[in-house]
């Protein structure tokens, strides 16, 4: 019982880092909110992705995970 709520915290934790970095976060080049994007399936990286550009729509570069997407919106 204590490994399942341990693995369901991280859960929770990686999710609610990957919220803030996608919708709160002053940058879009995060290396924590990259590493988790990134590792993410393609529709959630895909609206993250579109999320941060609309958010920082100045941003040259796409960041980490997001090239393929960042052309593309």
């Amino acid at each position: 019982m204590g490994l399942i709520r341990l693995l369901l915290l991280v859960v929770v934790l990686v999710g609610g880092y990957w919220a803030y970095y996608v919708y709160a976060s002053g940058e879009p080049y995060d290396e924590i909110g990259t590493a988790i994007n990134s590792r993410l399936p393609e529709q959630a990286r895909s609206f993250g992705c579109a999320e941060l550009k609309r958010r920082h729509s100045g941003a040259v570069n796409a960041p980490a995970g997001c090239e393929p997407f960042w052309t593309r919106i």
